[in-house]
């Protein structure tokens, strides 16, 4: 799959970040891409930027999400806590959400990563269609400003 060319606004919400940070955003937001689309994403600006994927742009319906942090990122699971991970690298003690902190390339590239985000697709009833597009449909918040959709692109 090519890879799919990260909106503006999410690399001008990334350039307060280390270049390295900022590598990884891009390559971890493929990777969901590749295991999710055809999807939605909701980019949002809050204290970190947090990048919300699922079938719509409602955060109820978000399967999982990608968290900005200065050192590293968070692959996050809304409904994680139902999870099974056999390797033992979910985190957090919520009541449902969880995590795998993902500090450099290698992280990223553990086959694990890949077979969270396709359990936690599963349990949440999102099926990727083969037959369908691969397209992601994109929305961004800022803070103080409001929701706006930019449009759907090819992944």
């Amino acid at each position: 799959m090519a890879n799919a060319k990260p909106p503006k606004e999410l690399l001008d919400l990334l350039k307060p970040y280390d270049t390295g940070i900022q590598e990884l955003t891009i390559a971890l937001r493929q990777l969901v891409l590749e295991e999710m689309a055809p999807c939605c994403e909701y980019i949002v600006e809050v204290y970190i930027v947090s990048l919300l994927y699922g079938p719509t742009h409602r955060m109820k319906d978000g399967i999982c999400y990608i968290g900005v942090i200065k050192d590293h990122l968070n692959l996050g699971f809304i409904r994680g806590s139902e999870l099974a991970d056999p390797q033992r690298i979910l985190e957090g003690t919520g009541k449902q959400m969880r995590h795998i902190k993902i500090r450099n390339m290698s992280d990223l590239f553990r086959p694990a990563i890949r077979a969270y985000l396709q359990e936690a697709c599963e349990r949440a009833g999102y099926e990727v269609a083969a037959e369908k597009e691969r397209t992601v449909t994109t929305a961004v918040k800022r803070k103080s400003l409001p929701k706006r959709v930019l449009g759907t692109t090819r992944v």
